[in-house]
C-alpha cells in the first residue's frame, strides 16, 4: 500500500464503555469520582487506548500489532457512553520508511480526551527484550503506597493471565464493542495494555488513581491461547502540582516473546480539591 503524507486515519466512533478491568480503579466509581470533582466515574485510559488503536490498524493493518509504536497521552475525563471520535494522519516518513502518525480522540464536545503519536518502522526492533531482561520481583501484593515507600528500580511481583478465545471474544465484542474480524486471531492491543493496569494494582493498594500516559512497543501478536506474564520495575516517582506519580517500565511475555513493552505513568495520589 501507497502512503501520502497528510493520508488521513479511517474515522472511528464509539460510544465509552467501562470494561471488567474499571473495577480495580476506585476512580471509577460514581461516589468516589465526584469527590475529586468529576461528574461520574471515569473510564479508563486503557479502554480510551483501545478505542484509538481501532484507526491505527484500520490504517496500518496486522504490521503495526507486530512491530509498531504508539505514545497516548490522557486529557479529558471520558464517561460512560459519551460518544469518542477518533482521527489522525500520516505526519511524515523518516527516510529509513518509518510511517508516522498523530492521531487523536474527542468527546462529544470536540475536546480531546486522548492525543498520540504512533510509528511502524520497515522491520522488526532488534533486540527483543527477554525474560532474563524483567526479572520478578517476590513482595507481596497489594503492598502500601507512597513516594516514600517506592524504591525505583524495584522489580514487581509478576502478574499471570489466561488469554483465551471466549474470554477475548467478550472484551472485543462486549467490553470494547470492536468488532474489527482481525482479533479472530490476534490478541487486541487494548487487552495487552490492560496487563500493565494489572500488574500495577496487584502490587500496591491504591486509593483512587488516574492513569495518564503510556509508551507501547510491539514485538509480537499472540494467536494460540496461553499464559500471559507480565514483568516490570518502578523506573521513576515524584511529586508534580501535589499528584504523586509512579513510572513503570512494563513487558508482556507470551510463551518465553515480549508481545510488547509500556512506559505506565500514573497519579497515585491526587492533590486534595481547592475548595
Amino acid at each position: 500500500m501507497l502512503y501520502a503524507i497528510g493520508s488521513p486515519l479511517p474515522e472511528y466512533r464509539v460510544k465509552a464503555v467501562k470494561s471488567g478491568s474499571e473495577e480495580r480503579n476506585l476512580m471509577c466509581d460514581d461516589t468516589h469520582a465526584r469527590r475529586y470533582g468529576y461528574k461520574a466515574g471515569l473510564v479508563t485510559g486503557v479502554s480510551i487506548y483501545a478505542c484509538m488503536s481501532r484507526s491505527l490498524v484500520e490504517f496500518l493493518g496486522r504490521s503495526w500489532l507486530e512491530r509498531g509504536f504508539a505514545h497516548v497521552d490522557f486529557h479529558q475525563p471520558v464517561y460512560e457512553g459519551e460518544e469518542i471520535r477518533v482521527t489522525g494522519q500520516l505526519s511524515s516518513v523518516t527516510k529509513d520508511g518509518t510511517l508516522c502518525i498523530q492521531f487523536r480522540a474527542d468527546n462529544p464536545q470536540g475536546m480531546a480526551c486522548g492525543t498520540g503519536t504512533a510509528r511502524l518502522p520497515v522491520q522488526p526492533l532488534q533486540p527483543e527484550p527477554a525474560m532474563a531482561d524483567f526479572p520478578a520481583g517476590q513482595k507481596k501484593l497489594r503492598r502500601p503506597i507512597s513516594l516514600d515507600s517506592l524504591k525505583v528500580g524495584e522489580c514487581l511481583t509478576a502478574v499471570a493471565s489466561e488469554f483465551d478465545r471466549k474470554t477475548h471474544w467478550e472484551y472485543c465484542e462486549k467490553s470494547m464493542r470492536d468488532h474489527h474480524p482481525i482479533y479472530r486471531e490476534l490478541v487486541h492491543p487494548g487487552w495487552l495494555l490492560s496487563q500493565a493496569d494489572l500488574i500495577l494494582t496487584a502490587n500496591y493498594e491504591l486509593p483512587p488513581w488516574i492513569h495518564v500516559s503510556s509508551t507501547v512497543q510491539n514485538y509480537h501478536s499472540q494467536e494460540q491461547e496461553c499464559t500471559v506474564e507480565t514483568r516490570g520495575h518502578v523506573i521513576e516517582k515524584f511529586e508534580l502540582g501535589g499528584n504523586h506519580f509512579i513510572v513503570l517500565d512494563v513487558a508482556i511475555f507470551a510463551e518465553q516473546r515480549c508481545l510488547a513493552t509500556v512506559r505506565h505513568s500514573a497519579i497515585f495520589r491526587l492533590a486534595p480539591r481547592v475548595a
